[in-house]
């Protein structure tokens, strides 16, 4: 890369990528298997809170900013996407819109699912085994996404 902007830019996309794939990492490894633990109306109230205070603007921020932030930066270069760091930049991007889309299409649905039942219900407590599996499974999904957009980011930088 040859300014300083373009630089800027891919750190931001780099950091966001950290901070979601963090999060979501944390997420598969260990605060899922441990509501999984709880009685299922408790682990679907725990996960009610969750899903009301995760979106916060900051953590909105890096999830977006995690693949927008290349944007500029390959359409800048569009007549350089033959060189490393170019295509590093665009995979990195590529791969960071598609664990935003996961969470869009995939978690976050799921998530206004489990919010519309009642915990302790039978339908509650019978959606809450569903949502565990298929929830924790897009989850890792996205980990594994967002965290090879890191790297790829981190490749870019290097080339």
């Amino acid at each position: 890369m040859s300014t300083n902007w373009e630089v800027a830019l891919v750190v931001t996309g780099l950091l966001g990528a950290a901070v979601s794939g963090g999060a979501f990492f944390a997420f598969s490894n260990f605060v899922m298997p441990a509501l999984a633990k709880l009685q299922p109306g408790d682990g679907a109230a725990a996960m009610q809170a969750i899903n009301i205070a995760a979106p916060t603007p900051t953590f909105v921020a890096a999830i977006a900013s995690a693949g927008l932030a290349g944007v500029p930066v390959v359409v800048a270069n569009l007549d350089r996407l033959d060189e490393a760091a170019m295509r590093y930049v665009a995979i990195g991007a590529a791969l960071s819109f598609g664990s935003f889309l996961i969470t869009v299409a995939g978690n976050v649905p799921r998530n206004d699912a489990l919010d519309a039942v009642d915990a302790d219900s039978p339908a509650g407590r019978s959606y809450w085994g569903r949502y565990l599996t298929s929830w924790t499974r897009l989850n890792t999904l996205r980990t594994l996404t967002s965290l090879a957009s890191v790297a790829t980011y981190a490749l870019a930088l290097s080339a």
